[in-house]
């Protein structure tokens, strides 16, 4: 056990502002300090934040000074002290180690840092000793730490987001003995800081960078200063792909960056699709790479890994997509996963000799990815998980099925965009959503929310009808429901699920709502549903879909063996109830409650 464990007794809030006090006075001071009263360590840090060039470090005297007026003098010192026992190497690599965003609240942004991803991105972006980085978007450790440990000479640039962030990052640098590394605070998306004398921004030749998650600004503090956002413009929902650009921005013309971004930012439409689609016709991108959940501390949803390079050689007007989640490529833990060596080795050697492997890499042209760039949607697999049960896949057999895209046989109808404002529980007209669906694929009209302008002829396209087929695109994905009789309430469709309507009489409905039942169907989805923390499938991908061509009496067949096991097992079903309900009255007649419970007749 660390020997600074011990602090961690008196609470991490308190104990931890006291430490990053005394490694800035170790620092500083280049000395051991020994002192009596708590003033003596106040006034010692007022003495260091005046003599110190790096301005921001007030932030952390105040932090650290009403940490330290707020406890009590033995307390204090028994902290203090064994801090004082400590070099600041020690202190911080301590702080790093314990310490994740949320510790802060929202005064430090990030996540916790991966080591082993971060290891990863720098074997990637593959860092010559005389090279400049550049992270936009730094924290107090991370990839930058990393490179600066290797090799203390490294050029580094940071810019983080909030104060205290830049101190904890000054700190870390110069107990590191960092001879080179200059620290900014502002932004990025507001503006960049590394400006030299000509008021000129500063590129460099690699960068590694772990935007904030889902973060959302008003639209009118994002600042274009310097050209960052050339790839198009950045909205208030669209930070992530802002960060993108500005790290490519900053970029060289030999550049290299790997950007950390969740699910979400490889999909969707908008600002995003806009700047994502211009980067991929730029060519910038070079890999992504795919992890699953719990590789940040505090972000629990999967991640990726996306690889950029203004200098692309063999890879040009192509991308390779790799599934790092491959059984020893991954390191289970108790909090969170991280990569093995073998699984740093592997992603690597695939960054340098692209090539497809099934059911873990896969290469392909940019113009095959303008729709989403989910790597599950590339990477050919031949074995899935689908409703529990593992299968091993015949890809030869599959992909010999004769097959045409759904669209070409239905029209699909998106949903109703229902705003709690306009509901209304006396309306005659009723909308349906995922959750009024039954277990037995039927709809719970009890259930059905009403709609408050149902005199608007606009809402008739949403109406479901006789032979419909609903279908869920958001959330439970795949949810179906057959419509085998006109509805005696109107009804309407929600936008988490689609109407599906034959378009002729080449097919029959039923027959499809069996199909849209099936594993073909159901592997369908798990290929390519994308989402963060809830799985969607666009509309244009449900077109996709492909659907085997069957004759009209083959349909009719597949129809009428349904209906007659069906209802062999709807019989079955209600017959073993009826002998559950009477095994429970014979138990019940042992106990002796027909003698008090009398049921009416």
């Amino acid at each position: 056990m660390n020997s600074l464990d011990v602090v961690g007794q008196y609470g991490l809030s308190n104990a931890l502002p006291i430490l990053c006090g005394v490694a800035l006075i170790k620092i500083e001071k280049q000395k051991t300090n020994d002192i009596n009263r708590k003033q003596d360590f106040i006034a010692l840090l007022d003495e260091v934040v005046e003599k110190s060039k790096f301005k921001l470090l007030p932030e952390l005297k105040n932090w650290v000074t009403l940490t330290s007026s707020s406890l009590d003098d033995n307390v204090f010192f028994a902290i203090y002290n064994a801090a004082n026992r400590h070099s600041a190497l020690d202190i911080m690599d301590y702080f790093n180690k314990v310490v994740n965003g949320h510790m802060f609240g929202s005064r430090l942004h990030s996540v916790k840092n991966n080591e082993s991803l971060s290891k990863l991105a720098i074997s990637i972006i593959n860092l010559n000793k005389d090279e400049t980085f550049l992270d936009p978007v730094a924290t107090k450790d991370g990839a930058w730490l990393q490179i600066l440990k290797k090799d203390s000479n490294q050029e580094i640039t940071l810019q983080t987001l909030q104060p205290l962030e830049a101190c904890l990052a000054y700190l870390n640098a110069k107990a590191n003995h960092g001879k080179n590394v200059k620290i900014y605070n502002q932004n990025i998306l507001i503006g960049p800081k590394y400006i030299n004398e000509n008021k000129e921004l500063i590129h460099f030749d690699g960068s590694i960078a772990a935007p904030p998650l889902n973060l959302r600004m008003p639209s009118n503090l994002i600042n274009n200063s310097y050209n960052l956002f050339k790839y198009g413009e950045i909205g208030s929902t669209s930070t992530d792909w802002g960060f993108v650009s500005s790290v490519l921005g900053s970029l060289n013309k030999k550049g290299r960056a790997a950007v950390f971004l969740a699910n979400g930012s490889l999909f969707g439409a908008g600002n995003r699709k806009r700047v994502r689609n211009n980067v991929l016709r730029d060519d910038k991108i070079e890999a992504i790479i795919s992890f699953p959940e719990r590789f940040f501390v505090d972000a629990l949803i999967p991640i990726n890994l996306m690889v950029f390079n203004n200098h692309k050689t063999n890879m040009k007007n192509k991308i390779i997509f790799i599934d790092a989640n491959q059984p020893e490529w991954i390191q289970r833990g108790k909090v969170n996963n991280s990569l093995t060596s073998k699984g740093i080795e592997k992603i690597i050697d695939l960054t340098k000799s692209p090539r497809d492997i099934l059911n873990i890499s896969k290469v392909k042209s940019i113009d095959e990815c303008q729709d989403t760039l989910m790597v599950n949607k590339y990477v050919t697999k031949d074995h899935i998980k689908i409703d529990g049960q593992e299968y091993d896949l015949n890809l030869d057999a599959l992909n010999q099925r004769e097959t045409v895209p759904i669209k070409e046989k239905v029209n699909i109808q998106r949903g109703y965009n229902m705003m709690r404002n306009k509901e209304d529980p006396n309306s005659y007209l009723k909308v349906l959503k995922i959750s009024d669906f039954k277990e037995d694929e039927s709809i719970n009209y009890a259930a059905l929310t009403g709609v408050k302008d149902s005199g608007n002829k606009a809402l008739d396209e949403y109406r479901i009808h006789k032979n419909d087929i609903i279908f869920s695109v958001r959330g439970s994905l795949g949810k179906v429901v057959f419509i085998e009789n006109e509805p005696t309430i109107p009804t309407i469709i929600s936008s988490n699920v689609v109407i599906i309507r034959a378009k002729d009489k080449t097919i029959e409905p039923k027959w499809l709502y069996l199909y849209l039942n099936s594993l073909f169907t159901k592997y369908f989805l798990r290929k390519t549903e994308s989402g963060t923390t809830v799985s969607i499938l666009t509309v244009r991908d449900l077109e996709k879909l492909p659907i085997a061509v069957c004759s009209k009496e083959k349909q009719e067949e597949m129809i009428d063996f349904y209906d007659k096991k069906n209802e062999q097992v709807v019989a079955l079903q209600s017959k073993l109830q009826e002998e559950k309900d009477e095994f429970k009255s014979q138990l019940g007649e042992m106990l002796g409650s027909d003698k008090v419970f009398l049921r009416k007749k």
